[in-house]
């Protein structure tokens, strides 16, 4: 309740005007995914159907989305599909790497800039080098070299636990633009701007889609969050509350999202939202494109240098 006594105003509350002031045929719902949770389960799954997924048109799963939210929930009736963006990493020069995989991310990229017309916006972060302590007991070290590990046990035999000094790399920068982006587009479209030009004239060109660090802001009167990662619900709360623009937060498959759903649904302006494989099979890149600069892309490559590198590396 506020200081007058009153129930605080939802984003829902007029179901035949949604967002306050905003005409229904004016509003915009934009589309925020987290690359890495979305593509890590289905890479890891070991299937190619899975995998297959990943060769996914975010253009047109924001354009079924915007369909199927405007089927089960009445208040994003008339929405129509603003800014797509991707947040992704890109690994630097001089990082350890899978040259084959680099590759591979960036012929999809490719691919998705083709396909969209340039209508997703690719958003890079970066890797960061980190030295990380690891704690392992002598038993788990006995179990490592059955497995075929080396270990050094002369270093493990001065101490009790084994606690190699470690260089890892960790994803930076991508989770925390998607949600300042959130909050921002939210922002604007609460003041009633557009930001510029519709969002199918912001079209990302070639190479920006390979290097771009920074999302364009693009106001929004409703949005979608794709990831089963709960650190993006403070930036999705503040948004539907405090700039009343409501937000889907979207698992997709193999994703369960227990967390995210429950979680979700305990705030106002919030809710989950599940996207079948069925969905995702709907809405893939064509299975070949030919690319601006005449090089042809495919999805059997796109499988065929994952599993390959899987392979042979014994997994």
């Amino acid at each position: 309740m506020n200081q007058a006594g009153r129930p605080p105003h939802s984003p829902f509350a007029e179901p035949a005007r949604a967002v306050p002031g905003k005409p229904r045929e004016e509003r915009r719902l934009n589309l925020y995914i987290d690359g890495y949770n979305f593509y890590v389960p289905l890479s890891q799954s070991g299937k190619e159907s899975d995998y297959e997924l990943a060769w996914c048109n975010f253009l047109s799963l924001g354009e079924h989305l915007v369909q199927r939210l405007a089927r089960e929930q009445p208040h994003f009736a008339g929405c129509t599909l603003g800014a797509v963006k991707y947040f992704t990493a890109t690994i630097p020069e001089g990082m350890p790497s899978n040259p084959s995989g680099i590759q591979r991310k960036y012929n999809w990229l490719d691919a998705l800039n083709c396909a969209s017309g340039g209508r997703v916006e690719i958003i890079h972060g970066t890797f960061r080098a980190r030295k990380h302590r690891f704690y392992i007991e002598r038993a788990e070290l006995d179990k490592l070299a059955r497995s075929g590990i080396p270990i050094n046990f002369e270093v493990a035999a001065r101490q009790q636990t084994y606690r190699p000094q470690l260089t890892v790399h960790e994803e930076k920068q991508t989770d925390a633009m998607l949600a300042s982006a959130l909050v921002t587009d939210a922002a604007l479209g609460r003041l009633g701007g557009t930001s510029g030009s519709p969002a199918s004239a912001r079209l990302q060109t070639v190479p920006l889609h390979r290097t771009n660090t920074r999302p364009t802001p693009a106001a929004c009167h409703a949005a979608v969050v794709l990831s089963a990662d709960i650190d993006f619900l403070p930036a999705a709360e503040m948004a539907a509350q405090v700039f009343e623009c409501p937000v889907v937060v979207a698992f997709s498959y193999p994703h369960e999202g227990y967390e995210v759903r429950e979680l979700a649904c305990r705030s106002e302006g919030l809710s989950a939202l599940h996207i079948s494989s069925e969905e995702l099979r709907g809405c893939m890149l064509p299975r070949q494109l030919v690319l601006q600069d005449g090089r042809r892309v495919s999805l059997g490559e796109f499988k065929k240098t994952h599993f390959g590198q899987v392979r042979a590396s014994g997994g």
